[in-house]
């Protein structure tokens, strides 16, 4: 499944998905993964003013509009980041069934349903629903439409186990790096950002 599928099918919270990425990471994120985008977004703006409007623009035109495949990746690798706890505690989890979560082609129910209500007691469950969806956590869409009390905007779910090919043709490795120098010091730049 692509960053543009997900993103897409979750169209209506990608503002509240965004408002949880402090402003800079995603703007040095962009301006390490692709320099045209930053160029035409970012460089020589007053982003302490226009920086979230501009950021707004960006995911518009380049993730809804001409499918920026890095970019959704990116968005969805900082959120994950910035939910680090929560990301986590779920990886733990499902970690319990098989310490390679990747080979994990569907988790049972009863566990995902445990799982679930000890997520539900620190988490709010739209963020509960991103990490799943963003990770593709194999989860069933009927365990997880009842826990969470939403759908899952897709038809089939889960998703097919993906493969180390797979993740490579999509530059999900490139979007981790891009995220990992963004959030580690995301004011370090070709240009003077405030801190």
């Amino acid at each position: 499944m692509t960053g543009i599928e997900i993103l897409k099918a979750l169209k209506s919270d990608v503002d509240r998905i965004v408002k949880e990425i402090p402003m800079w990471h995603i703007v040095r994120g962009v301006q390490i993964l692709n320099k045209g985008i930053f160029v035409r977004y970012f460089q020589g703006q007053r982003l302490e003013v226009k920086g979230k409007a501009r950021i707004k623009d960006m995911i518009e035109n380049e993730i809804f509009k001409k499918e920026s495949e890095p970019v959704a990746q990116l968005i969805m690798t900082l959120w994950t980041r910035m939910n680090g706890d929560l990301y986590q505690d779920m990886y733990d989890m499902v970690r319990t069934i098989n310490e390679e979560v990747d080979k994990i082609e569907l988790i049972d129910d009863e566990k995902a349903s445990v799982f679930l209500d000890e997520l539900r007691k620190g988490y709010d469950r739209d963020k509960i629903l991103w990490c799943i969806i963003f990770n593709e956590v194999k989860f069933s869409k009927a365990v997880v439409e009842l826990k969470l009390e939403r759908p899952i905007p897709f038809e089939v779910w889960p998703p097919p186990v993906s493969t180390e090919e797979e993740n490579a043709e999509s530059g999900k490795a490139s979007v981790a790096q891009a995220a990992d120098q963004a959030m580690k010091n995301p004011t370090s730049s070709l240009f003077n950002l405030p801190k």
